[in-house]
């Protein structure tokens, strides 16, 4: 029934308010604004420029539709579809990254948890919602490992000048190289935005389904790893395990390559883990009052989200990786692992331009969690959470000529599951085609409900943790950039509480190798940690360099028994050489180079995927190999076609590649893919 109600509002609220919007000066307006679009369509195509198609977001992004061929829709096509330098993705599409950086400006009230499972996982602000002349359409598809394909469809439809409705779906499928690394999924998203014909009321809706699945295999087990890192040459043996030794000092090699099919590697354990989810968003404004002539307005309005996810880890037969399990019934030895997570979240909010005064944000919000375990044990512990949140924010920005100063601020009315943000900012553009940015913030948030809750058949993986303190974070950022062939950024953060898993599994015993034993963990000192970002795009006639480093560093003092934390790579490199031209009377434009990855040594975290996170680890170091990437881009018209030859150095630079300590990075691969435009 909830459904139902809910579906059937968000196609009742846009035609419920155009049925009130009776004035006479608003459907005129209209009749105007329609009148204009259809002389704008009847003229040639290529004088109803991409401007024209626009997109909105919640959190005040406006963009419009961009079919140009740039090294940045290289960098972006991938399958998050974002530009992922301070991440390495795992041996198979659609799995999890893990970090080479840290961004600490993205802090919210306290989530799920799960992180693992959200890289791809379309949230509320990623949601767009198209306003468009005519009909529109992109396609997106690229290639995956051995079986499968990704396919990302968005059709946006004007039913008239003020409702617009856009549906997508993302779908993909890999089969992957190792065992046990299958994965796949379904994400569709259904949005919509109506302006009443006086442009008074503004309705924005979405509603999406996601269903993200992947097998799991913990990584390679010990023998594989020294199968992989050798091949394709081993050590000869004696009957006594000892290696054989020539005249010359050397020892005896033989060449065997049948480790190079990847399958042939053992995996630590085979499972699967997926997250299903359904959401429900909609945001409603009317203008109360609108001067034009003393540029002032006042308009009120109201948010709701409704969003419902389910994770499950599941095992045919339980092993001893995670340690010991319960098990109600003797003769089955399956794990089912499975908590549900629901989010009510009321906002009530005005938004004034005041003129000289600047633009005042104010909100008011009621949040509601809900997040329990279905878990059969022994254990007397509780199995779900179920706490309230308020808060209120009062968000100020004001543009003078050449500055533009912004003032957030939130604050949690309830001490428990608290998120609280101070910002100050400063932008300008104060000299000609340079750009300046500062900011300082201090944020205070609980820590997800994970940390906090977490049941499991697997009897370590069980805690409730209802006195972890508060993380707290103070940051001052900088950036400086020069139209767009030269930009700076920098910032430092002071962590207090920082929250994290940690390994807890004895590397001295040997047990790091056979045990994953995650637990959560505070840093009890404060965590310093700093980056520096440089980015430059020099042109060279029909060549272009391209070069992004990164320079980080983290300060923390470790105590007996603890780990470090938030660790990262010291550099963190990515260069291009790319040659661009037009052909075939510039109705073909091209562009192909290389690009060149790499990073500094560090202590990387491992996936865990019982619990889909990252857990914090001091015991093995990955990094410092080199990684090419050959790529060829085209674009016909709105069309553009992306082949990339990625880690093409991987058979004779040496197998000691990973994502994290037991996960070895892709081999050579050849990608193929193209992203479509039509404007109908």
């Amino acid at each position: 029934m909830q459904k139902f109600f809910l579906v059937t509002s968000f196609f009742l609220i846009p035609i419920t308010l155009i049925a009130q919007t009776d004035d006479i000066e608003g459907k005129f307006k209209a009749q105007v604004k329609q009148k204009k679009i259809e002389e704008e369509a009847n003229k040639k195509t290529d004088t109803l420029t991409t401007e024209y198609y626009k997109i909105y977001y919640i959190d005040g992004r406006i963009e419009t539709v961009d079919t140009s061929l740039s090294i940045t829709k290289d960098y972006k096509f991938n399958f998050t579809r974002k530009d992922n330098f301070e991440l390495i993705k795992m041996s198979n599409v659609g799995h999890t990254y893990n970090n080479l950086g840290y961004n600490f400006s993205h802090y919210d009230y306290p989530k799920m948890g799960a992180l693992g499972k959200h890289f791809n996982y379309f949230e509320k602000d990623d949601i767009g919602y198209y306003e468009v002349p005519t009909p529109f359409t992109e396609l997106f598809a690229k290639s995956t490992f051995e079986q499968g394909q990704i396919l990302d469809a968005l059709i946006s439809i004007n039913f008239n000048p003020n409702y617009n409705v856009t549906l997508a779906h993302k779908g993909y499928k890999s089969l992957g190289k190792y065992v046990s690394t299958k994965s796949r999924g379904n994400q569709f998203r259904l949005s919509s935005i109506f302006n009443s014909n006086n442009d008074l009321t503004k309705v924005k809706l979405h509603f999406t389904s996601q269903n993200l699945f992947n097998d799991e295999n913990g990584g390679l087990d010990p023998d594989s790893i020294y199968f992989f890192e050798q091949a394709p040459d081993y050590f000869v043996l004696d009957d006594s395990g000892n290696q054989i030794q020539n005249d010359d000092g050397t020892y005896e090699m033989i060449y065997y390559d049948g480790y190079l099919d990847r399958s042939r590697l053992g995996p630590n354990i085979v499972a699967s883990g997926s997250l299903y989810s359904k959401r429900f968003f909609t945001d409603i404004s009317r203008v109360i009052i609108n001067k034009a002539r003393k540029n002032t307005s006042l308009i009120f309005g109201y948010q709701y989200t409704h969003e419902y996810k389910k994770l499950n880890f599941k095992e045919n037969r339980g092993g001893r990786f995670f340690g010991d399990f319960f098990s109600v019934d003797p003769e089955d030895k399956s794990i089912n692992d499975l908590s549900r997570f629901i989010l009510d979240e009321n906002i009530f909010y005005l938004k004034s331009n005041l003129n000289k005064i600047g633009i005042i944000h104010l909100q008011f919000k009621q949040i509601k969690w809900k997040n329990s375990y279905q878990i059969e044990s022994d254990l007397d512990l509780i199995d779900m959470l179920n706490p309230k949140q308020s808060k209120i924010s009062i968000n100020w920005k004001k543009d003078l000529s050449i500055f533009s100063f912004y003032f957030d601020f939130d604050n949690s009315l309830k001490d428990s599951f608290k998120s609280n943000k101070i910002e100050l900012g400063i932008e300008s553009n104060f000299l000609k085609n340079f750009k300046f940015a500062i900011s300082g913030t201090q944020f205070e948030r609980s820590p997800n409900f994970n940390f906090i809750l977490h049941r499991s058949q697997y009897e370590s993986y069980n805690w409730y943790n209802p006195n972890l303190s508060n993380e707290k974070i103070s940051k001052v950022s900088l950036d400086i950039s020069y139209k767009n062939y030269v930009s700076l950024s920098g910032e430092y953060n002071i962590i207090d509480n920082f929250t994290f898993f940690r390994e807890s599994a004895n590397p001295l015993l040997g047990e790091f190798d056979f045990f994953r034993r995650a637990i959560p963990n505070q840093s009890i000192n404060e965590i310093k940690y700093y980056k520096v970002k440089l980015y430059s795009n020099i042109p060279i006639g029909k060549f272009s360099i391209i070069n992004t480093a990164q320079y980080q560093k983290k300060d923390q003092v470790v105590e007996l028994e603890e780990l470090s934390a938030v660790n990262v790579p010291e550099w963190l490199t990515r260069n291009t050489i790319m040659y661009s031209s037009k052909l075939f009377n510039k109705s073909l434009d091209i562009q192909t180079g290389v690009t060149f990855n790499y990073f500094t040594k560090f202590w990387a975290n491992i996936y865990n995927p019982l619990i889909s996170e990252f857990v914090v680890q001091n015991y093995t170091e990955i990094g410092e190999f080199p990684r090419f990437d050959l790529f060829f881009n085209a674009k016909i018209q709105q069309t553009r076609v992306f082949i990339k030859v990625e880690h093409l150095n991987s058979s004779f630079s040496g197998y000691d590649y990973y994502s994290d300590p037991f996960t070895p990075y892709r081999d050579m691969s050849v990608r193929l893919g193209l992203v479509w435009n039509f404007f109908q």
